[in-house]
């Protein structure tokens, strides 16, 4: 019974988090909001890497598919 009471408790603060923007719940899985901006902060540091390669390397697919 009180691992229920428990539970219920939990699940409504994590709602409450998330609805107060706090933390963010994406797929399924919480996270903080700065978890998602270092994310996409590392995803743009690797795109911005595969567009030097693909100019240094003359690769004008590769460059039109991670520009466009």
């Amino acid at each position: 019974m009180f691992e229920d009471l428990f539970r219920a408790a939990v699940a409504k603060a994590l709602e409450m988090a998330v609805n107060e923007g706090h933390l963010i719940k994406e797929d399924g899985i919480v996270l903080k909001p700065a978890t998602l901006e270092l994310v996409n902060e590392v995803e743009e540091m690797n795109r911005q890497h595969l567009i030097d390669m693909a100019l240094a390397n003359n690769d004008r697919e590769l460059f039109m598919q991670l520009t466009s």
